[in-house]
C-alpha cells in the first residue's frame, strides 16, 4: 500500500508539473501571438504609409551581407515607370537605370550601405522606363540585429528633378549675375550689415584699388564723403528696414587716395547667397559735371549778352525819349527868356516845357512800373467786373475790322488789386491785339475764368514766379492777327522792344510789372501767321468785394501856414522846394542835409510844423534823419521824399515812420496835399 501510495504522489507531482509545464507553453504562445500580431499591424502600418507618400520606398532583407530580397512600395511606379512586379522579375533593373555616368559612384555607394553604417543620401540620375532622364535622391536607412549586423534597410527614392532644375536656373542666374556686375562700365559693390561684400572691376577702378581686397570688408560709409554719411544712414534705413525704394541720388566718394569724385548713386535692396543685402551702382558724373558747369558758364554768358543788349536798348530809348522832352523843356524855356526880355507874357512856352516835363516824369513812373516798384492802393476787385467796365472805352477806339467776342462770367474771380492797373493791363492788351490783326478782318477774344495751378503749363514769365495758391484767376486775350517770331518771344517783354514803330516797347513791359507786382504770371502762346494768347495769372482772393467801389476822396480842413523844416541835398531842389513852400504861405527853413537838420530843429523847436526830408542825402540818409529828429521832437509830422518808388522806400523795418510819402518830381499841389496829409494825421 505504501509503494502504490507513492507511486500515486509521484504520479500527482508529475502531472501538476506537465500542467504548470503547460501553463508556461501556453503564456510562451500567448507571448508569440502577442508579438506576432504587432509585427502585422507594424506591416500594415508601414505599407499603409508606402501607399500613400508618392516617393518611391522600398526594402532590402540582407543575409551574409548580400541582399536576398527587395520589397518595392507602390511608389515605384510614378517615380520609376516600373511596376514592383518588373523590380521582382529583373534584380538588376534598378542598377540598369540609373544614368551611365552616375553608376559608379552609386554602386561604391551600394557597397558602404552593405556595411550597416548610417550614410547620407545620395543625389543622382535614373532613366525612366519611358526614356525620360529624371534626378532622384536616395535616403537608405539601415536595420541591424542585436550583434550589430546588417539584417535590412529601408530606402526612399524621391524625385528632385523640379529642384535640381530650380538650382540650376538660379546657378546660371547668379553666374548671369556675376557676368553682368563684373562687364558693367558702372562701378558696382554689394553692401551686407554695412560692409563691402563684393566688387566689380569698375569699382576698383574708380575707386584706384590694385586689389578687390582693398575695398572687401570695409565699411560702405568709408567709401562716402563724410558730408553724407547722414543721408547715406537714412537710405539704408529706408531700403534695409522699410523696405522703401530709394531715388537716384548725387553724392560725392572718397577714393583710396583720399581724392573725390562726384557720382551718381542708386540702391536696390535684394537677396545675395540668401542673404539681405544691397546692390550699389556707382556712376562718374565727372565729365557730366563739367559739362552742366560750362554750359552754366556759355548760358551765363549769354544771358549777359541778351542783358547788355536789352540794357543798351533801353539806355537809348530811355536817352532818346529823355532828350526829345528835354530839348521842348530847354528850347521853351529859351523862347520864354526872349519874351520876358521883350516885354511879352511867356504862357504858351511855360505851358508846353511844363507838359514836355510831365511826359519825362511819366516815363521814369513807366519804368518803375515795369521794376515792380510801382505802389498803388489795393482792394477786393471783380476780374470779370473790371474788364466789363474798360470795355465801352476800348470799343470805342477799336478799328472797325476787328470785333470782340467776351467771356465775363458774373460774379467773376475776386483778385487783390488796383482797378486803375488792371485797366491799364487790359488796355495794353487788346491795343496790342487789335494792332496785330492789321488792316485785315479779325476778331479778339477775351476771357475770364478760374483756373487751377497745375494748369499753368506753359512757360511763364517771369522766369522765376512759382505758383503758391491752388487756384489762380486768368485774363486771357487771343487775336487772329501776324503772330510773333519764335526769335522775338524772349525780348517781347524787354523796355522798349518793338517789332513796330521806334520809340515804341513800353505797352507789355509795363503789364509785366503790375501782373509782378501783383504776385502774378503771364504766359504766351504764339506762332507767325496763327495770332498770340496771352494769359494773365493773378492770386484768388478770398475777401468780399466792397459794395462801393469808388469813394471821393475828402478834402483835408488843415489851414496852410506855419515853419516848415526843408531838408534836400541837392541845391537846386532846396531852393525850387522852398519856392513852392513860400508860395503855399510856409515859412522855410532849410537844412543841407540830417546833421544840419537837426541842429535847425534844436534851434527851432517850438517854431517847426511839419518837416519835409529827402530819403538819399550824405551823412545821414532820410530814415536816420527822422528818427534822429524824433528824438528831439517826439510824433512831429515828417514827409519823406525820394525819386525811387514808394513800394520800395516805405519796405524794410525802421524805428520811425513818415505820416506822408512825395515821390520826385512833384508838382505844387502834390507837395500841397502831402503836407496837408501829414500834419492831418499829427493832428
Amino acid at each position: 500500500m505504501k509503494d502504490q501510495s507513492r507511486t500515486n504522489q509521484e504520479l500527482s507531482e508529475e502531472i501538476f508539473a506537465l500542467k504548470k509545464k503547460n501553463k508556461k507553453l501556453e503564456h510562451s504562445e500567448s507571448e508569440l501571438k502577442r508579438v506576432q500580431e504587432a509585427l502585422r499591424e507594424s506591416e500594415e502600418r508601414y505599407h499603409r504609409i508606402a501607399d500613400t507618400v508618392t516617393d518611391y520606398i522600398f526594402t532590402s532583407y540582407i543575409e551574409d551581407g548580400k541582399v536576398v530580397k527587395t520589397v518595392h512600395g507602390p511608389g515605384c511606379i510614378a517615380v520609376t515607370g516600373y511596376s514592383a512586379e518588373e523590380f521582382a522579375a529583373d534584380p538588376y533593373l534598378w542598377f540598369n537605370m540609373v544614368f551611365p555616368e552616375d553608376q559608379d559612384r552609386v554602386k561604391k555607394y551600394a557597397s558602404r550601405i552593405l556595411t550597416g553604417k548610417n550614410l547620407n543620401p545620395v543625389e543622382h540620375r535614373i532613366r525612366k522606363k519611358n526614356g525620360r532622364v529624371r534626378w532622384v535622391l536616395n535616403s537608405p536607412v539601415p536595420h541591424l540585429d542585436s550583434s550589430g549586423a546588417l539584417i535590412s534597410y529601408d530606402g526612399l527614392i524621391s524625385d528632385i528633378t523640379l529642384r535640381k532644375r530650380a538650382e540650376e536656373a538660379l546657378r546660371e542666374s547668379e553666374e548671369r549675375y556675376r557676368s553682368l556686375v563684373e562687364h558693367s562700365p558702372d562701378a558696382i559693390f554689394i553692401d551686407h550689415e554695412q560692409k563691402v561684400v563684393l566688387v566689380n572691376q569698375a569699382c576698383m577702378m574708380l575707386f584706384k584699388a590694385l586689389d578687390a581686397k582693398e575695398l572687401l570688408g570695409k565699411s560702405s560709409l568709408e567709401l562716402f564723403h563724410p558730408d553724407f554719411h547722414e543721408v547715406i544712414r537714412e537710405r539704408i534705413h529706408k531700403l534695409r528696414d522699410v523696405g522703401e525704394l530709394m531715388p537716384l541720388i548725387e553724392e560725392k566718394i572718397v577714393r583710396l587716395d583720399g581724392s573725390t569724385v562726384d557720382v551718381d548713386v542708386l540702391a536696390v535692396p535684394f537677396l545675395f547667397g540668401g542673404v539681405n543685402a544691397i546692390h550699389v551702382i556707382l556712376r562718374d558724373i565727372t565729365e557730366r559735371k563739367l559739362a552742366e558747369a560750362e554750359r552754366e558758364k556759355l548760358e551765363a554768358q549769354n544771358q549777359q549778352l541778351q542783358k547788355a543788349e536789352s540794357l543798351g536798348r533801353m539806355a537809348g530809348a530811355i536817352a532818346h525819349h529823355f532828350n526829345n522832352q528835354l530839348g521842348v523843356v530847354l528850347g521853351n524855356l529859351e523862347l520864354a527868356m526872349m519874351r520876358l526880355s521883350q516885354g511879352a507874357g511867356p504862357h504858351a512856352e511855360i505851358t508846353a516845357a511844363m507838359e514836355a516835363s510831365s511826359k519825362a516824369a511819366e516815363m521814369s513812373g513807366l519804368m518803375l512800373t515795369y521794376l515792380g516798384q510801382s505802389f498803388d492802393k489795393r482792394e477786393p476787385l471783380d476780374l470779370s467786373y473790371a474788364c466789363r467796365r474798360s470795355l465801352p472805352m476800348l470799343q470805342t477806339a477799336m478799328p472797325g475790322n476787328v470785333v470782340m467776342n467776351t467771356d465775363l462770367p458774373i460774379p467773376g474771380p475776386v483778385i487783390n488789386a488796383n482797378a486803375n492797373q488792371i485797366q491799364h493791363v487790359l488796355t495794353n492788351l487788346i491795343t496790342n491785339a487789335w494792332e496785330a490783326v492789321g488792316e485785315s478782318r479779325g476778331a479778339i477774344h477775351l476771357n475770364v475764368k478760374t483756373v487751377p495751378s497745375a494748369d499753368i503749363k506753359a512757360e511763364h514769365h517771369p522766369l522765376t514766379w512759382q505758383p503758391q495758391d491752388a487756384v489762380y484767376a486768368r485774363l486771357e486775350v487771343t487775336d487772329e492777327g501776324c503772330g510773333i517770331a519764335q526769335k522775338d518771344l524772349e525780348k517781347i517783354f524787354d523796355p522798349f522792344f518793338s517789332t513796330k514803330l521806334t520809340g515804341r516797347g513800353m505797352g507789355l513791359p509795363v503789364v509785366m510789372g503790375i501782373v509782378r507786382a501783383h504776385s502774378g504770371a503771364i504766359t504766351l502762346e504764339s506762332e507767325p501767321g496763327r495770332g498770340s494768347t496771352f494769359r494773365i495769372f493773378f492770386p484768388v482772393s478770398g475777401e468780399e468785394v466792397p459794395l462801393q467801389m469808388d469813394k471821393k476822396p475828402q478834402p483835408l480842413a488843415i489851414e496852410g501856414g506855419g515853419t516848415v523844416l526843408l531838408v534836400e541835398d541837392e541845391a537846386a531842389m532846396r531852393k525850387m522846394a522852398g519856392i513852392m513852400l513860400s508860395i503855399m504861405g510856409y515859412t522855410v527853413l532849410a537844412a543841407k542835409d540830417g546833421v544840419d537838420a537837426v541842429e535847425v530843429l534844436r534851434q527851432h523847436k517850438d517854431e517847426i510844423r511839419v518837416v519835409l526830408c529827402d530819403l538819399t542825402m550824405p551823412s545821414m540818409d532820410g530814415w536816420e534823419t527822422l528818427a534822429a529828429l524824433r528824438k528831439l521832437s517826439p510824433g512831429i509830422p515828417v514827409v519823406l521824399t525820394s525819386g525811387y518808388d514808394k513800394a520800395e522806400v516805405m519796405s524794410g523795418d525802421h524805428l520811425e515812420w513818415p505820416q506822408a510819402f512825395l515821390g520826385k518830381p512833384y508838382m505844387l499841389k502834390q507837395l500841397n496835399d502831402a503836407i496837408r496829409l501829414a500834419m492831418a494825421k499829427k493832428a
